[in-house]
């Protein structure tokens, strides 16, 4: 009998698998990654799209600073289905982790036959169009403060934010130093832009 549970894992916390059975993902396989050990697409001479099923992995645009994080259930390889060209971006465990991977041709077969899930995955993929368009407006900011302000106000819910990332993975998605963020942080909260709540950020 094959180890579904890979698939079942995927299914459970992917929204873009959320409600497809384990049986349609036949073919799908699990790898394990070690801490700081290189995830790619490429898995046994197959193109695959991933899902994160245990751990998280950095994702970066070649060796510069992280865009994001990858937790379980994050989704990659996605955007360039119907392509040749690989993403210019790489993928690291940033602890121990496993990921199920699904090979590429054998996703596109399930889009053409799951109206479901060509839906959550033109949804998925207009997210992530925003999201670059987001990264964009942000790197554009040359300011420090500015930056992270533009950052916080995107984020708030209510006037208010709760940090998901250490201020160390915040200063890497802005693009900025440790000691520039701490600047600015502290350059919001005393022009009253910004109250630090503890548990959360107050934005003005």
């Amino acid at each position: 009998m094959k180890d579904q549970s890979g698939a079942r894992a995927a299914a459970a916390y992917s929204e873009l698998f959320k409600g497809t059975s384990p049986e349609a993902l036949e073919g799908a396989f699990v790898k394990s990654f070690r801490r700081g050990e290189r995830v790619e697409e490429m898995q046994n001479g197959t193109d695959c799209v991933g899902v994160v099923i245990e751990g998280s992995l950095e994702v970066k645009p070649g060796d510069k600073s992280s865009v994001s994080v990858l937790r379980k259930g994050g989704e990659f390889g996605i955007c360039n289905i119907f392509v040749r060209e690989k993403m210019p971006t790489t993928l690291t465990a940033k602890v121990s982790s496993r990921v199920m991977f699904l090979p590429k041709e054998r996703f596109a077969r399930l889009l053409s036959e799951d109206s479901g899930l060509m839906y959550r995955y033109i949804r998925l993929c207009n997210q992530k169009m925003i999201y670059l368009a987001e990264r964009l407006r942000l790197i554009s900011i040359a300011d420090c403060t500015e930056r992270l302000y533009y950052y916080l106000e995107t984020a708030a819910e209510g006037g208010r934010v709760k940090l998901k990332v250490t201020k160390e993975e915040l200063a890497k998605q802005l693009g900025i130093s440790r000691s520039s963020l701490f600047r600015a942080f502290t350059a919001l909260e005393e022009s009253g832009r910004i109250a630090d709540k503890g548990g959360y950020i107050e934005v003005g």
